[in-house]
């Protein structure tokens, strides 16, 4: 009996409907595909930091994509591609996106096993199934094979394979053969025996099954017989076939390149993150010098030396090449040193000597190096040349080369210390807490606190003869523009005078550590106590810092920027110049040579020489507002004295002392003892010159305990 025109009617509605359910079901779940495999791929929420040459800083394979890792095909090794082709998907060049004819021969062959024994995937549905991974079932077979499809249609059979090839999975987050490479054997693919090769194209199968770390007895079956199978289609010759099935595979652990974690963490800090960041650091420059660094604490281990800090950088481009934090076994390494603020003592005189080239000293200005005191808080500190000797005048020259501090105070009262204080502000040192009237003439000595980081960049700047040049950590980092901080002709006066040993024989003798093979500017600095030894140094072609002292703030024994942190950056620029044969130190053009006291020295014609000691206009030196004294009891009232003293009088002025409003002295000497009074006292200095003008100095208080 025929079935009714109605029922045969709804039949076909229900087989049409169930057709379009279908249709929209597999359009709803298509894969949206991309427009390039670089614009996938670019989504990554992890980041992987490369040093300059490609080698890795840090071992994160959580992103989804090899980003870091990805290799042009033509690159790869052709007989890990062929192997690669032929083991996946042999017909690749052929088919459309779906071998049909495996897929057949892969139904039959299941059917017979009575289960999946074979998928017959291609190697552009396994594309399409990692770009949107989906539950394995029939209907996302059929949705991969249109998937398939369509990227054929958008992207070239060697666009696809390269793509494959490069974030194929792994065990362990790893994806592609370069990654798989160096986690499995330590290697390039290039590097790749023929067995290992082969390893390779077994593993992706089952990565966790076949894991050589955990057995190679379980992958040494698949491997022979994926081998056997090379030789018989031709794709490895005999020879070769013998040769891979005699080794023995032996994976090797993958190790960085260096370690770099406090470098890792400031770029970070300043915005390096998402995919692939192309990072300055030299990982080769960093692991000798990290080297060098830890034999240097070594060495120091005896004198309380516990960490240490050097930064290195590209004079010409500011890229930061070494970022070395090294501790001893002791205190917090994982403290960034580099980015510590410590005092810079002397290290930091060069800057102060560079200003006053701009203000009418020059090189060959003489500066009286002799005792000298100043107040200091509540108190008096009496200041002195680290050798405590004393070399009456000497010029600007002798005065920064020899590190002496009696002529850098006088330096910084000609400049000023506000105007000192704004330049230090102006070059990036950022970490001052207080203003210039706290830290007053101890400027001049470095007794603010900056970070090896700050020093460095602007010893950078001296390199680059007076242009602040940011230091740059990655290949894109948004930094400031250059800018001209300095006259070149101070600046580069500067380097030629910190690269003359004649100029540091007093302090340093003519044979010092500090005298290096290749003309470098170099200058040390010791702080108070001995918690803090620098030593910065540049050539032509590169700057560095070098700090060493313990981030607990405990002292060393004896151990000063020229003796520890010295000896340590001479070994740095030894490195250095394997790398670059650097020329001499440039002096600038606008500079003029002339003969001053049977010495050849440089200045700049268009600075007119004004400091002169003998001229400057008197200022009272003591007592400082606010001073507090204390009367000793173990030694007679009328033995004890303190000195009310003024820079200079001219000649026929004399200078008169009033104390809580009473004339105290009237004297024509520069200093007058006075017997300290218990309790606080107002004293005002007046100078009377021969003609009867009056200079009168603004009150101070005294405090006598």
């Amino acid at each position: 009996m025929s079935k009714s025109p109605n029922k045969a009617k709804k039949t076909m509605a229900a087989a049409v409907g169930v057709l379009l359910v279908a249709v929209v079901s597999v359009g709803a779940n298509l894969a949206d595909l991309p427009d390039s495999f670089a614009a996938l791929t670019a989504r990554s929420d992890r980041t992987q930091f490369l040093d300059r040459s490609g080698e890795p800083l840090n071992a994160t394979y959580q992103s989804y994509w090899n980003t870091r890792d990805a290799m042009a095909l033509h690159d790869m090794p052709p007989l890990l591609v062929k192997m690669f082709v032929f083991a996946e998907d042999k017909n690749f060049y052929d088919h459309g996106g779906v071998d049909w004819a495996a897929r057949g021969a892969a139904v039959w062959q299941n059917v017979r096993a009575g289960g999946i024994v074979r998928g017959a995937s291609t190697l552009t549905e396994q594309v399409a199934r990692m770009i949107a991974p989906r539950k394995r079932t029939l209907f996302s077979k059929i949705v991969e094979g249109i998937d398939a499809a369509r990227l054929e249609r958008r992207f070239s059979k060697n666009d696809i394979l390269e793509f494959y090839l490069n974030q194929v999975p792994y065990a362990a987050n790893r994806r592609g053969i370069k990654q798989a490479a160096r986690y499995y054997f330590s290697k390039t693919p290039d590097r790749l025996s023929v067995r290992e090769a082969a390893a390779l194209v077994v593993l992706v199968r089952a990565p966790s099954s076949f894991d050589p770390y955990r057995g190679a007895a379980d992958i040494n079956g698949p491997i022979d017989r994926r081998l056997e199978s090379f030789a018989k289609a031709g794709i490895i010759t005999p020879e070769q076939l013998e040769s891979g099935l005699g080794e023995t595979l032996k994976p090797a652990p993958p190790e960085l390149t260096v370690e770099a974690p406090h470098f890792l963490r400031y770029l970070r800090d300043v915005g390096a993150n998402g995919g692939a960041v192309d990072a300055t650091l030299d990982a080769w420059l960093q692991k000798k010098v990290a080297g060098l660094t830890r034999r240097r604490l070594e060495n120091l281990a005896k004198r309380n030396a516990g960490n240490a800090a050097v930064l290195v950088a590209d004079v010409k481009t500011g890229d930061i090449l070494v970022w070395a934090v090294e501790s001893g076994g002791k205190n917090a390494s994982a403290v960034n040193a580099v980015l510590t603020p410590r005092q810079p003592a002397s290290a930091q005189k060069p800057l102060l000597y560079a200003l006053a080239l701009t203000k009418g000293m020059r090189a060959s200005t003489k500066i009286t190096d002799a005792p000298f005191s100043r107040a200091v808080g509540q108190g008096v500190h009496h200041f002195k040349n680290y050798s405590r000797t004393h070399y009456g005048a000497v010029t600007v020259r002798r005065a920064l080369g020899n590190s002496l501090n009696i002529p850098a105070l006088k330096t910084i009262e000609f400049v000023g210390v506000e105007n000192y204080f704004r330049f230090l502000l102006d070059l990036g040192f950022a970490r001052f807490d207080r203003g210039a009237d706290y830290y007053r003439e101890g400027l001049a000595l470095g007794n603010a606190e900056a970070t090896l980081f700050e020093l460095t960049r602007a010893y950078l700047m001296l390199a680059n003869g007076g242009v602040l040049k940011p230091l740059r950590a990655y290949k894109g980092q948004a930094v400031e523009p250059d800018r001209r901080v300095l006259p070149e002709t101070a600046a580069t006066l500067i380097g030629d005078i910190l690269s003359d040993p004649f100029a540091r024989e007093f302090e340093f003798g003519r044979d010092s550590v500090l005298n290096f093979p290749v003309q470098t500017a170099v200058k040390t600095g010791t702080s108070t106590g001995y918690r803090d030894a620098w030593a910065m140094g540049y050539n032509a072609d590169f700057v560095a810092g070098v700090w060493i002292g313990n981030l607990d703030y405990s002292p060393m024994i004896d151990v000063t920027g020229a003796s520890g942190a010295g000896l340590l950056l001479r070994s740095v620029f030894t490195e250095l110049n394997k790398i670059r044969n650097s020329g001499g130190l440039r002096l600038s053009d606008g500079l003029v040579a002339q003969t001053v006291g049977g010495e050849t020295e440089y200045f700049d014609p268009n600075v007119a020489e004004t400091y002169a000691e003998n001229n400057a206009a008197p200022v009272v030196l003591s007592p400082e507002n606010g001073v507090m004294l204390a009367v000793d009891p173990r030694v007679p009232v009328e033995w004890q004295a303190y000195p009310f003293s003024v820079s200079d009088l001219p000649d026929g002025a004399r200078v008169l002392w009033f104390v809580d409003g009473e004339k105290t002295a009237a004297t024509t000497q520069k200093t007058f003892l006075w017997r300290p009074v218990k309790g606080s006292h107002t004293v005002v200095a007046e100078i009377v010159d021969r003609n009867g003008g009056k200079t009168v100095f603004p009150a101070r208080t005294v405090i006598v305990k």
